[in-house]
C-alpha cells in the first residue's frame, strides 16, 4: 500500500463530501481511507455512510464520546496505516487531483526525505476564494529541498510554516521516534509534530497550489482566542522549542519579544475583559508579557535571523 489516507471529523458535514471526493479522485489510486468520527452532532455519519461500499474506504468508525482532541484521532489513524505514506486530509479541506501524485513522486524520488508539502488557496465556507496567502513569495512551480533540522531552526521555531495538515504527506516510518507530547495539545500539537518528522531528514517544498485550506467560523483555531486555549498551547509549544532548540538568552529575549507584539495585537480590545488572557500573560510571563525592549530586539535582530543556529 502506498498511501493511507486519514480524514478525521467532528462536525464537518457541509464539506465531508467534497473532501472525502477530492481523496478518491485522486489520480495517485494506490491508497486506503479511514473515516474517524469524533461523535459528531450533524448529519457527518449519514454522509460518511454513503462511502461505505467503496473498497478503498477500509474503515469507518463512530466515537461514542467525543474525545475533544482530533491529534487523539490522528493517532488512533496512524496505528491502523498500512501505507508507506501518510496524508492527514482534514475533514474541511480539499484537494487538486494531483495532490498525492505529486507530493509522493517526489517522496519516492528522495529517499532522504521525510515530508512533502504543497502550497495552499485559502477559501471560504463556500468555497470561494479568499484574498490572503501564507506563500508572500508566491507559488513559482519550483521544488524546494530543505535539511530538516535547518528547516525547523529557520523556519519553524517562530511560526508553524507547515499550517495545515492538508497541505503534507510524510513517511510512516517517522512516526516511530514522534514522542506523544503533540496530543495535549488540541489549538496546535501538529507544529509540535511536524517539528519532529522534520527532524528526521530532508523536507520538501512544493510550490504550487495543491490544497484548499477552508476557512470557516467552526474550526477549531477560530474559536480558541477567547478561551486561552490557543495561546496556552502555544506558549507550551515554544517552550518546547526553548529546550529543543537550545536557545541562547539573547534568542529568548527576541522570542518573547515576537511573541509578546503578537499576542498584545491580537488581544487588543479583548485583554481587559478576559480573565482568561490575563491570566496566560502570568502563566507565560517569559512569552507573552515581554517590554517594549524585548519587542525592539526582536524587530532589530530580526533581519539578521535571530533564531539561526
Amino acid at each position: 500500500m502506498k498511501v493511507s489516507v486519514i480524514i478525521p471529523n467532528f462536525n464537518h458535514a457541509p464539506y465531508l463530501r467534497e473532501r472525502i471526493d477530492s481523496v478518491l479522485s485522486q489520480t495517485l489510486t494506490d491508497l486506503e481511507v479511514f473515516l474517524l468520527d469524533d461523535c459528531s452532532t450533524d448529519d457527518s455519519r449519514a454522509v460518511m455512510e454513503e462511502y461505505r461500499h467503496d473498497p478503498r474506504v477500509r474503515q469507518i468508525i463512530f466515537n461514542e464520546h467525543n474525545s475533544g482532541n482530533t491529534f487523539l484521532q490522528w493517532q488512533r489513524g496512524f496505528a491502523l496505516a498500512q501505507g508507506e505514506y501518510l496524508w492527514v486530509a482534514e475533514s474541511d479541506d480539499a484537494a487538486e487531483p494531483n495532490f498525492l501524485e505529486t507530493l509522493v513522486g517526489e517522496l519516492d524520488r528522495n529517499p532522504q526525505a521525510v515530508l512533502a508539502y504543497s502550497h495552499s488557496r485559502m477559501v471560504g465556507s463556500q468555497g470561494e476564494p479568499l484574498d490572503f496567502t501564507w506563500h508572500p513569495k508566491g507559488s513559482s512551480g519550483k521544488i524546494l529541498t530543505y535539511d530538516g533540522p535547518w528547516f525547523n531552526r529557520h523556519r519553524m521555531i517562530v511560526q508553524n510554516n507547515v499550517y495545515n495538515a492538508s497541505m503534507v504527506v510524510f513517511r510512516k516510518s517517522s512516526l516511530a521516534a514522534i514522542p506523544a507530547d503533540y496530543q495535549q495539545y488540541r489549538y496546535c500539537g501538529d507544529w509540535l509534530f511536524w517539528v519532529g518528522v522534520c527532524e528526521q531528514g530532508q523536507v520538501i517544498e512544493v510550490c504550487r497550489v495543491l490544497n484548499r485550506y477552508r476557512q470557516h467560523p467552526q474550526k477549531v483555531t477560530a474559536n480558541s482566542q477567547l478561551d486561552g486555549r490557543k495561546w496556552r498551547d502555544i506558549g507550551g509549544i515554544l517552550r518546547h522549542f526553548i529546550t529543543l532548540f537550545h536557545l541562547t538568552p539573547l534568542q529568548q529575549r527576541c522570542l518573547r519579544g515576537r511573541w509578546t507584539k503578537r499576542f498584545n495585537k491580537e488581544s487588543r480590545g479583548i485583554l481587559a475583559t478576559s480573565p482568561a488572557l490575563l491570566d496566560i500573560r502570568s502563566t507565560f510571563p517569559d512569552l507573552y508579557a515581554g517590554t517594549s525592549l524585548d519587542i525592539f530586539l526582536y524587530e532589530f535582530c530580526k533581519p539578521f535571523g535571530f533564531l539561526k543556529q
